[in-house]
């Protein structure tokens, strides 16, 4: 992980018929974005964009000096660890835990504690890793 310059680690939640509020209640946790199908919200971009989906998101904060490991347990930290709980969201929503980063350089790895991947299981939440290099200097 030394090779990250940077990470960011959210829980994602989706569904057609979802409520940030009422996800953020049954996890107990508080939503950082949050939108309800047809709701317009502006995009990072300054653009009006109307959701096509409910979605909420918990964490997303970046890091500058990252660990993944930490990253993820903060985040799990702040939501429940009731297994029944978790059950009944993922099995009405598309559930997974979001890692995004940035590397120094061309090339990397990461690994991830059996602790953390149990955290993971325990909630039934899928991990999707979204890395980038430098761009080139051509």
């Amino acid at each position: 992980m030394d090779n990250l310059q940077r990470a960011t680690v959210a829980v994602l939640i989706t569904g057609e018929d979802l409520v940030p509020a009422q996800v953020a209640v049954a996890l107990d946790g508080t939503v950082s974005f949050g939108v309800v199908k047809g709701e317009v919200f502006t995009g990072r971009h300054g653009k009006e964009i109307e959701a096509k989906i409910g979605m909420c998101r918990f964490g997303g904060e970046w890091h500058a000096e990252p660990d993944i490991d930490r990253q993820i347990r903060e985040v799990l930290s702040t939501l429940t660890d009731d297994k029944d709980r978790w059950g009944a969201i993922t099995a009405r929503y598309f559930c997974h835990l979001s890692v995004g980063g940035y590397f120094h350089d061309w090339t990397g790895g990461l690994t991830l504690a059996s602790e953390t991947l149990k955290m993971l299981a325990d909630r039934n939440l899928a991990i999707d890793f979204d890395f980038y290099a430098p761009a080139s200097s051509r």
